[in-house]
Parts: structure tokens; C-alpha cells; sequence
């Protein structure tokens, strides 16, 4: 595919991509910035999910990595996780051109609200249920997760985490580790589906992709360095913006 962009334009897609990923690593939402940003330079809406989930794969995966180095990595189902968020995302991505979004547009708003009220009222993970229907209901959660990531994306990482805390009843450090890893799952198989059908705008991918290295590095360490209290507040935010934007438009 033939594609060219000046130079200012990728320059301002770079700061993008490095800003989304800052925000990503901490408490997911990076496509709020370079969704938008890309469609607003003239790049076709298919072009610019492709592009999209590729590039996020090195910033969810770069978190992931730091996550996992500094011992936050822990949940013991989590490969079986990635392969739920994995599928879920794969047969979400071959539906994109199917499917409306109106029906979601008007419903996730109503449940990123919800997650940023649990957020700010919530201080403490809760006392995890290990019965084998809630075990069973969470893995179909899981591929639910990956499959709305596939087609449509804004509030997955919020929603993992939400997940993760009020269901599995661990800590929203350790939700936003694992979540890291289903989100680079479900980019990940996002991203082979769009390649395959020659949707992904390389040199333009590589180039936020270098960003997305550099923010999701940065991001990370700060999460990691400063703990829950800076976790907080920025799923708090995020989940009321992704809101605000699907809203709104």
C-alpha cells in the first residue's frame, strides 16, 4: 500500500502515539488520542484501526514486560487468558464490517461512568469467589472483553480491570498488570486480521510504534514507582473522557 504523509504530520502522530501510550500503560484509553488523531489527518476509518493495533502492540507489550519484571505479573490463569482475550478479539476483528456500533455507543458510556464510580468508591480489592460458575462466567467475560476490543476498542483496558477487581478480587496494580497482557493479546490478534486483508499503514505503524515504546516504558515505570494511588485516579479519568468521547463524538 502507497501511502504518504509530511513530514509535521508524522511528527504530530509520533507525540501522539507516545502520549497515548504514556496514558495506556497506567490505565489503558491511548486510542482516545490516536484514533481521533489519525482520521483527522485524512486516514481511512479501516486504515486507522489497522494501524492502530499494530502499533499498540509494542506499547502493551513493553508494559507488560515491566509489569512482569517487577513482580506484578502474578495471576496464575493468566495464559489462559490471553488466549480467551486472543480469540474473543480475532472473531471481533472479522466482524468489524458487520456489525453496528450504534447499539454499543449508546451503552458503554453508561458503563464507563459506572467503572470510574466503583473506582473512586472502591479501596480495597474484594474477597475473591473461586467457585467453579464464577470461574466459568469470568473466562466468557474475558473472550466478551477481546471480542469488543476486536470491533469496536474504547474502555477495554478499564473494563479488564473492573473485571479483574470486583470478580477475581485482586488489586488494581495487579488488574492493570494482567490487563496489560489480554490488551496486547487482543491488539495482537486485531492486528493479524487487519495485515492479512493489507490494511496496516507500515512505515506509518513503525514510526508510532518507536513512541509507543518510548511512552508505554515511561508510563509503566511510573505506575509501577508510584503504585495505586496514581492508578486510581487516572482509571477515574480515563473511563469519564472515553465516555465523554463516545458520547460526543
Amino acid at each position: 500500500m502507497e501511502f504518504s504523509l509530511e513530514f509535521d504530520t508524522y511528527v504530530i502522530l509520533f507525540i501522539a502515539a507516545f502520549l497515548a501510550s504514556l496514558i495506556d500503560s497506567i490505565a489503558g484509553g491511548g486510542g482516545l488520542l490516536t484514533t481521533p488523531a489519525m482520521l483527522l489527518v485524512g486516514i481511512s476509518p479501516l486504515n486507522t484501526l489497522a494501524t492502530n493495533k499494530f502499533q499498540s502492540c509494542f506499547g502493551t507489550f513493553t508494559s507488560t514486560y515491566n509489569y512482569y519484571k517487577n513482580g506484578l505479573l502474578t495471576e496464575p490463569r493468566r495464559f489462559l487468558y490471553f488466549f480467551l482475550s486472543f480469540g474473543g478479539s480475532m472473531v471481533g476483528t472479522f466482524l468489524v464490517s458487520r456489525i453496528s456500533n450504534e447499539v454499543l455507543e449508546s451503552i458503554i458510556p453508561i458503563l464507563l461512568i459506572s467503572a470510574a464510580v466503583f473506582f473512586i468508591l472502591n479501596r480495597g480489592p474484594s474477597t475473591s469467589n473461586k467457585s467453579s460458575s464464577l470461574i466459568f462466567i469470568f473466562n466468557v467475560i474475558v473472550v466478551l472483553i477481546g471480542f469488543y476490543d476486536g470491533f469496536f476498542g474504547p474502555g477495554t483496558g478499564s473494563f479488564f480491570v473492573l473485571a479483574f477487581v470486583i470478580i477475581k478480587g485482586i488489586s488494581i496494580m495487579e488488574a492493570t498488570a494482567i490487563t496489560k497482557l489480554l490488551n496486547f493479546a487482543s491488539n495482537f490478534a486485531a492486528f493479524i486480521i487487519f495485515a492479512l486483508k493489507g490494511y496496516v499503514i507500515w512505515e506509518l505503524g513503525l514510526i508510532m510504534a518507536v513512541a509507543q515504546i518510548g511512552g508505554a516504558n515511561l508510563g509503566s515505570r511510573f505506575a509501577i514507582t508510584n503504585g495505586e494511588k496514581v492508578v486510581r485516579p487516572v482509571l477515574v479519568i480515563v473511563s469519564i473522557l472515553l465516555s465523554i468521547r463516545i458520547l460526543f463524538g
